[in-house]
């Protein structure tokens, strides 16, 4: 393990986070904001600890698979612990623990919340709590790579962090990949912000919730999140860019290279918008049907729910955890599967949902013509074995540490669906879950320990599992050959 390599690279990641300090601090300068103090010792220290990796590490070196997992899993806890420091510092949580839980939920893109109030929040600490989505949703790593130029082994960082079963590439040079996804994001990023600006919304909640809507992560300036507008047309325009960010990045580039086309072919995408068109209807018409809403407000309400759910973004225009148990369930469906690989979603993503009732679908036929080779196709292209032996591990170990996490929760005292939820919606970076934790409410009535499994839940789930997992094999800490 090369640790010098490590440690140069984790110093100039963290005077970077330090960086994007500065502009909620320029925010509560400002405004003249109590916070202001908060952001300064928040800056020093995150400084001052990427300087003293920095001095400690070197540049030389080779950067296998192994410093590769190291340097995403220490980014990924490093940004996280500073990151909880302007909540603590400035008061805005009561302690350093529910700091770290909110941190942590900016990063992933979780947007689950132990703040009651967040109405009262100084404007820096609200843009801090957007910020941190934004740069945690395309990834922070991917970023780090665009202002790193020639790093040697960026490759290794790359796969560590980008979301799905395959690390799928537009470019060869893995720095013009990571600019380009950033410069996708950046533009996309930046027209929300001006149609919300157009429809009503204030310049600071657009800045806001257009963060919070690419990076889908949920977090709002109002304690009832996009309910608290009531405007159709705010509605309609987040739920466009909730799909959209919902979508493989990739894509958009192959598009403006070779039409549209590219995107409405892709397999993926095509379940995508399936799923959330028959969960929409059957969602709308059980509202229709037993809550006897009209069927305009129905749609309304079940559309936005549903593409806020599946993305995992986690706004709310309606108290979904009113409504029939059937909707429930459809929801809980939702939270698991989640948007497309290497897009900025959480959960499972679709494309393994696909390819997991292909390798059922197979073995079906396998059973009853056993010497029979049959190759699965996904996307026009034969799927490697090896992919589908990925998926299915993947998918058994999400069950397990969802079953694992729901106990824990059980066990603190919280109701089964409560834990399950409270499991799922983090582990799948979701946000809402149903009971204590609903859409209406936030997470300050879990306890310590708690906390503690969401924030782990949280991590693990949007590093993909197998980046934080590996770390825990003591081969892995063993001699590098082969790696």
């Amino acid at each position: 393990m090369n640790y010098s390599l490590v440690e140069n690279i984790l110093g100039r990641l963290m005077i970077s986070f330090s960086g994007f300090m500065v502009i909620p601090f320029l925010v509560a300068l400002i405004w003249q904001e109590g916070s202001v103090l908060a952001f300064v010792l928040s800056i020093i220290i995150t400084l001052v600890m990427g300087l003293i990796l920095l001095a400690y590490g070197k540049k030389d070196g080779r950067m296998g698979v192994r410093e590769g997992f190291v340097i995403v899993a220490g980014a990924w806890l490093l940004t996280s612990l500073t990151g909880a420091l302007p909540y603590a510092l400035s008061g805005a949580v009561p302690t350093y623990l529910d700091g770290l839980f909110e941190s942590v939920s900016g990063l992933t893109t979780t947007g689950a919340s132990v703040i009651d109030n967040v109405e009262i929040l100084p404007k820096s600490i609200l843009l801090w709590r957007s910020l941190t989505h934004w740069l945690g949703g395309m990834g922070i790593i991917v970023l780090f790579i665009v202002f790193l130029p020639n790093m040697t082994g960026a490759v290794h960082l790359f796969n560590a962090e980008v979301t799905g079963p395959t690390s799928e590439r537009v470019l060869p040079r893995i720095r013009d990949n990571a600019l380009k996804l950033w410069q996708i994001y950046f533009g996309l990023t930046v027209a929300q912000i001006f149609l919300l600006i157009i429809v009503g919304m204030n310049w600071f909640d657009a800045i806001n919730h257009s963060f919070a809507t690419m990076a889908t992560g949920g977090f709002s300036t109002k304690n009832t999140s996009i309910a608290y507008y009531d405007n159709l047309w705010i509605e309609l325009i987040i739920i466009v860019f909730m799909i959209i960010a919902g979508v493989n990045f990739s894509l958009y580039y192959q598009a403006w290279r070779s039409g549209l086309n590219k995107i409405f072919k892709d397999i993926e995408f095509q379940f995508y918008l399936l799923i959330i068109v028959v969960s929409t209807v059957l969602i709308a018409l059980s509202l229709w049907w037993t809550m006897e809403i009209d069927g305009g407000n129905s749609l309304r309400q079940a559309l936005f729910q549903v593409v806020s759910i599946i993305t995992t973004t986690g706004f709310m225009s309606a108290d979904f955890d009113q409504w029939p148990s059937a909707t429930k369930i459809i929801l809980l469906c939702l939270m698991f599967i989640g948007g497309c690989a290497g897009s900025t979603a959480g959960g499972m993503k679709v494309s393994r949902i696909v390819l997991l009732f292909k390798l059922g679908w197979v073995e079906l036929r396998r059973a009853i013509h056993p010497k029979a080779v049959i190759n699965v196709r996904f996307a026009k292209k034969t799927v490697d074995p090896v992919i589908f032996n990925t998926v299915a591990v993947f998918f058994f170990l999400f069950l397990s540490i969802f079953a694992l996490a729901s106990f824990l929760l059980a066990a603190i005292g919280m109701e089964p669906l409560d834990a399950m939820s409270a499991a799922v919606t983090t582990l799948g970076n979701v946000g809402p879950g149903f009971g204590v934790i609903g859409p209406t409410t936030t997470f300050s009535s879990i306890n310590a320990f708690g906390e503690s499994v969401l924030i782990l839940c949280m991590l693990l789930g949007r590093l993909e599992l197998f980046t934080l997992l590996v770390l825990v094999q003591p081969e892995f800490w063993r001699s590098r050959k082969g790696w």
